[in-house]
């Protein structure tokens, strides 16, 4: 089997259409469709199920594209390996939640870019399921993602930081060191990220520990929505610091002190286990202070 076959089965698995697949290659449709086809005769097997509106997988076509993924992971590998590179070039593809895209990365990508101009960064937001997809296709170098470090996965971990998270509202809202007591909440409204966001999650805990029913006026499925709405006068956002802290510092928004509510995430860096670690993978790990997880 050629890499080269495989890779067109593979974006063509990943597109749902020949057509598409050859648009991403640069190839025509029949040269995409001739490769499938010596693929399917040199195994003796069918690996798609050709439908009006598309393709999709066979049984045997599933498993060939484990395999596929793998043995392209590893050419990929191979190539790294051998070539000499002294100092970090190429490019470097870093997915990560939205809200660390948005408020976390940008200062750290643009000191990166700033000591490596010769890499070029490609950066994708996504959740968690969208990231893990992208990094087990080799698609992403690293995912950076709100997680524990510590568990355990099937992923090289590499630690982060931890993020306190923080209340915000209008400035004067409550007035500067006012502490809101956790029995008054209830009269408080609340702008909430969509559920089972971590930072939602962890307000929600504290709340049914206290037996409090918060009034949730607005849910938004974005960072910049919450900071948008609190600083407008809604309510009180709650959300990371490093989301917020700028805006607090400037005296656009107001930290509100609540009582007893003092929570923190982890974000924590993955790559795959078998990946070769570029040299431009190795400068973003070591700007970003992150160290591997010991197992």
């Amino acid at each position: 089997m050629e890499l080269r076959n495989l890779n067109t089965f593979v974006r063509a698995a990943d597109a749902g259409s020949f057509s598409r697949a050859a648009s991403e290659l640069g190839y025509t449709q029949s040269t995409v469709t001739a490769q499938i086809q010596g693929l399917e005769e040199e195994l003796g097997v069918q690996l798609f199920d050709r439908l009006p509106k598309g393709i999709t997988l066979t049984r045997p076509g599933e498993v060939l594209l484990k395999h596929a993924r793998s043995l392209l992971l590893e050419a990929e590998n191979a190539r790294l390996a051998v070539k000499s590179q002294r100092e970090p070039s190429g490019k470097l593809r870093i997915g990560a939640f939205s809200s660390l895209c948005t408020a976390f990365l940008p200062d750290l990508l643009r000191q990166y870019h700033q000591l490596y101009p010769k890499v070029d960064l490609v950066v994708r937001s996504g959740g968690i399921e969208a990231l893990r997809d992208m990094l087990g296709s080799g698609r992403l170098d690293f995912a950076w993602v709100i997680a524990d470090w510590k568990e355990r996965s099937p992923w090289r971990a590499f630690c982060g930081m931890s993020h306190p998270i923080w209340a915000v509202a209008a400035p004067g809202r409550y007035g500067p060191g006012k502490i809101l007591p956790a029995s008054g909440l209830e009269d408080v409204t609340f702008l909430l990220t969509e559920p089972g966001c971590p930072y939602r999650r962890q307000f929600e805990l504290f709340c049914s520990k206290n037996g409090i029913v918060p009034h949730v006026l607005m849910e938004a499925d974005s960072i910049e929505g919450i900071r948008t709405f609190a600083r407008s006068g809604l309510g009180v956002g709650i959300l990371p610091d490093f989301a917020v802290r700028s805006m607090v510092q400037e005296g656009a928004l107001e930290r509100v002190r609540i009582e007893g509510f003092t929570p923190a995430v982890e974000s924590a860096l993955f790559c795959h286990p078998v990946k070769w670690m570029t040299p431009a993978m190795e400068a973003f790990l070591q700007l970003s202070g992150a160290r591997e997880r010991a197992d």
